[in-house]
């Protein structure tokens, strides 16, 4: 992964990179504005938690706010959890928002629902969106 306070001519933000760490592959889009985005893809288990954890926290001195992208997550073990958890609580003592996205990752949304972790993170989706006609979710879900 590059630097995150690196980038062209040193401004954080304005490139891409990817770092794998066993079976995890973290990609990192930083938003001009601000916000980092960082695509999980893979399992965060015991093996990659700590590299998941450790990739995110790298991010809190050049991001004042970092969307997790758990979607292309296809297992998420207690490591990761608790992972995810002290992320949370480093992102909080640093100023950071930290706010994770679930999307299409079933498993890990009911993951986090079901060890109530929901209730500490911030999850932007929380709950699946309901199906729309065809079985398939609609494009902008309304809001609980």
């Amino acid at each position: 992964m590059t630097d995150p306070k690196e980038g062209p001519g040193g401004v954080p933000g304005l490139s891409a990179a990817t770092a794998e760490g066993g079976g995890l592959a973290l990609e990192t889009v930083p938003h001009p504005s601000g916000p980092v985005a960082l695509h999980a893809v893979g399992d965060v288990d015991v093996a990659t938690a700590p590299f998941l954890a450790e990739q995110v926290v790298a991010w809190f001195a050049a991001a004042p706010r970092i969307v997790l992208n758990l979607s292309a997550v296809g297992f998420l073990g207690s490591a990761g959890v608790a992972a995810l958890l002290d992320c949370h609580r480093d992102a909080a003592a640093a100023g950071v928002v930290l706010e994770l996205y679930c999307g299409a990752a079933r498993q890990v949304r009911r993951v986090l629902q079901v060890t109530g972790t929901c209730e500490h993170l911030r999850v932007l989706d929380p709950h699946p969106p309901p199906e729309g006609p065809g079985g398939h979710a609609p494009l902008f879900p309304v809001p609980d």
